[in-house]
């Protein structure tokens, strides 16, 4: 297992990260949509792996539902950081990570490769998620 921790600027927002394989096998993933866009924000997720995320406060956590409305965007209140996308189906949660939030963060260098998922159906795009995303094992708030 290979870990990864990280968060928000201020650290209202954290998680420990365990994954199967090094970041070079998981690959990064530099969604199209307008949101990721605008936070350059550069995805990964390892559905063998886990996630713990961490709120100290719940009342600086902003979660932000566009698009097809079936995952939550996890940004800080306070320094206004994207760390990721939490998505729960059937008392099971799945997430994917913004890498540029680890706190040894990879270099510029390792590209992201550019995916587009707007043809997707709620269904198409639960069922991708289930299968490519990080099984979170703990959800912490407060």
């Amino acid at each position: 297992m290979t870990i990864f921790e990280g968060g928000c600027h201020c650290g209202n927002l954290s998680y420990v990260f365990e994954t199967s394989a090094p970041l070079s096998a998981l690959g990064l993933r530099a969604d199209q949509c307008s949101f990721c866009r605008a936070h350059a924000a550069r995805n990964t997720s390892d559905p063998n792996g886990t996630i713990r995320i961490g709120v100290r406060e719940e009342a600086k956590l902003s979660c932000y539902r566009f698009g097809l409305k079936i995952a939550d965007f996890l940004l800080c209140r306070d320094c206004g950081v994207y760390i990721g996308a939490l998505m729960e189906d059937g008392g099971r949660m799945w997430f994917t990570v913004n890498v540029n939030t680890f706190r040894d963060r990879p270099g510029d260098d390792m590209a992201a490769v550019p995916v587009d998922f707007d043809g997707e159906d709620v269904a198409g795009r639960t069922a991708r998620r289930k299968q490519k995303w990080t099984p979170v094992s703990e959800l912490n708030i407060g």
